[in-house]
């Protein structure tokens, strides 16, 4: 009895990043995606998450990351190595550095994870 092997292709594999870091983007469109990042964070802060959510995507079109399935982005600030990642925020950790909270992505956080007031 001859085996038979199954091959699956993937036709549509992802292509997109699934994080950007803002040297790799031009200044102009750095520029952008961090006035639309701040204004989303604005209007969360008031719980206008509709337009937060707004923003949010049309920051992920500008930068042709993979749209995360939270539908927001977070921006690593790592007080170790400032890498300013832009990744899905679902992916972030966090913590207070007195009474600032510090956002990681996950690259940091496994090579230097900060835990604050240290």
């Amino acid at each position: 009895m001859e085996a038979t092997v199954a091959i699956a292709v993937m036709t549509h594999a992802p292509t997109q990043p699934r994080e950007i870091h803002p040297h790799h983007l031009t200044a102009t469109i750095a520029d952008q995606v961090n006035e639309l990042l701040d204004q989303a964070d604005q209007h969360a802060d008031r719980l206008e998450l509709s337009a937060s959510a707004l923003l949010h995507r049309q920051a992920i079109q500008l930068i042709g990351i993979r749209p995360p399935a939270s539908g927001e982005l977070a921006r690593c600030t790592c007080q170790n190595c400032y890498c300013g990642a832009i990744f899905d925020a679902a992916k972030a950790r966090t913590y207070m550095d007195g009474t600032v909270e510090f956002v990681q992505c996950e690259t940091c956080a496994d090579e230097h994870r900060l835990t604050g007031d240290e």
